[in-house]
C-alpha cells in the first residue's frame, strides 16, 4: 500500500505534491492558512482533504511535509512529531538558533523519522563532485552567487531577519558546502548588507582546515546565477549553475577539475530537456524517494537526506554571521 503524505503549505508545498506522487506515494491531505484557498488548491491538485488544522492532516497520513512559511516551521514540525508522524521539513529549519536547538531535542525525544530538505545534495553533478572530494581535501571553497529572489525592500528596518532567516536561500549554499567537504564550521566572519539582509559576504573556517569564502549578492537579473571553485594543494575543481528563467529551469555546467597540468570532466551537467522532469523538480523527487525509504525502514536508500542536526548547524552558522556583523569580529563556533 502506498505511503500517505500530507503537505503543509499551499505555495512551495506544491513542489512536494508532485515529487511525492512521482516517488510513488499518495498525497491525501493539504493544510493551509486560508481554508477557501486551500480547498481551491486541493481541488485543482486532486487532493482529497483540505484543512487549516495540522492535527486533522496528521490523522490521515503516514508522513508530513512542512513547507509552510519559515516562521511556522517549528510549530508545525512539533505538532506533526507530537502526532507520531514522520517529518520532512523545508529549509531553513527555523528562524533562530534557539528554535533549531529545540527541534533537535524534540526530534530526539520523538524518535520519529525527521529530515530536512536540501535539494543541492540531490543534484548528480554535486554528488559526483562530493565523491571526488572524498579523496581530494580542499583548502578553499569559493562560492559567488547573484540572486534575484532575495527581497531588497526593507520589511523591518534595523532587523537582520524579516519573514525568513534564510537571506534568500543562503542555507542552501552553506549546507551544500558543508556536505561537499564533510566538515563542520569552526568560526565565521561576516559582512551583511540590507535590513533584512539581502547581500552577504562570509568567511567560514571548517574543521578540515579549509576556508569557505561565500558571497551572495542581490541582483536585478532574473534568476539565480552561481559559480563554485574548490582549490586543493595541486588541483582546482568547479562548476557554475542556477535557475535560468529563459531556460525555464535549473542549469548546471559539467563539473571540471584541473590536475596534473590539464583540465578534465568529473561529472556531466544538467539542463531542462523536453519531455523530461526539470532538474530541480527531479531533485525533489529524489528527496521524496529517500524519505519514503526512511519511512519504510530501509535506511541505506535514505542516505544523503539532511538531518535535523545538520540543519541546526546551518542555523547556528547564520546566527553567528549576524553576531559577527553586529560585533565586527570573527565569531568562534565551539
Amino acid at each position: 500500500m502506498p505511503m500517505r503524505i500530507g503537505v503543509i503549505g499551499t505555495k512551495w508545498g506544491l513542489m512536494h505534491v508532485g515529487a511525492f506522487r512521482a516517488a510513488g506515494a499518495e498525497v491525501v491531505a493539504l493544510c493551509g492558512q486560508n481554508l477557501d484557498h486551500t480547498r481551491e488548491v486541493a481541488a485543482r491538485e486532486g487532493i482529497p482533504l483540505a484543512t487549516t488544522s495540522v492535527r486533522e492532516l496528521c490523522a490521515v497520513v503516514d508522513g508530513v511535509v512542512v513547507a509552510s512559511p519559515d516562521a511556522l516551521h517549528r510549530e508545525h514540525v512539533e505538532a506533526a512529531l507530537d502526532a507520531g508522524r514522520a517529518v520532512l521539513c523545508e529549509k531553513p529549519l527555523t528562524r533562530t538558533e534557539a528554535e533549531a536547538r529545540a527541534l533537535v531535542e524534540k526530534g530526539r525525544s520523538a524518535k520519529r523519522p525527521f529530515a530536512v530538505n536540501f535539494p543541492y545534495r540531490m543534484l548528480p553533478p554535486l554528488q559526483g563532485l562530493r565523491a571526488w572530494l572524498s579523496e581530494h581535501p580542499a583548502r578553499h571553497l569559493v562560492i559567488t552567487v547573484r540572486n534575484h529572489f532575495v527581497p531588497t525592500d526593507a520589511l523591518e528596518p534595523g532587523a537582520h531577519v524579516g519573514r525568513s532567516a534564510d537571506f534568500g536561500g543562503l542555507s542552501h549554499l552553506l549546507d551544500a558546502a558543508l556536505w561537499l567537504t564533510g566538515a563542520s564550521p569552526t568560526w565565521v566572519q561576516a559582512s551583511l548588507s540590507g535590513r533584512p539582509v539581502h547581500t552577504a559576504a562570509l568567511h567560514v573556517g571548517l574543521s578540515s582546515g579549509a576556508v569557505l569564502v561565500l558571497t551572495q549578492a542581490a541582483s536585478p537579473e532574473p534568476g539565480l546565477h552561481g559559480g563554485w571553485s574548490l582549490l586543493g594543494e595541486d588541483w582546482e575543481a568547479g562548476f557554475s549553475g542556477g535557475f535560468v528563467p529563459a531556460r525555464e529551469g535549473w542549469c548546471v555546467s559539467p563539473v571540471r577539475c584541473f590536475e596534473s597540468g590539464a583540465w578534465r570532466d568529473l561529472a556531466p551537467g544538467l539542463e531542462p530537456r523536453p519531455g523530461a522532469r526539470e532538474p530541480w523538480a527531479e531533485a525533489h523527487v529524489e528527496t521524496a524517494r529517500r524519505f519514503l525509504a526512511m519511512l519504510a525502514g530501509t535506511p541505506t536508500p535514505a542516505v544523503g537526506l539532511g538531518t535535523v542536526e545538520e540543519a541546526a548547524t546551518v542555523q547556528r552558522l547564520l546566527s553567528a554571521a549576524m553576531a559577527s556583523e553586529d560585533e565586527g569580529r570573527r565569531i568562534p563556533l565551539d
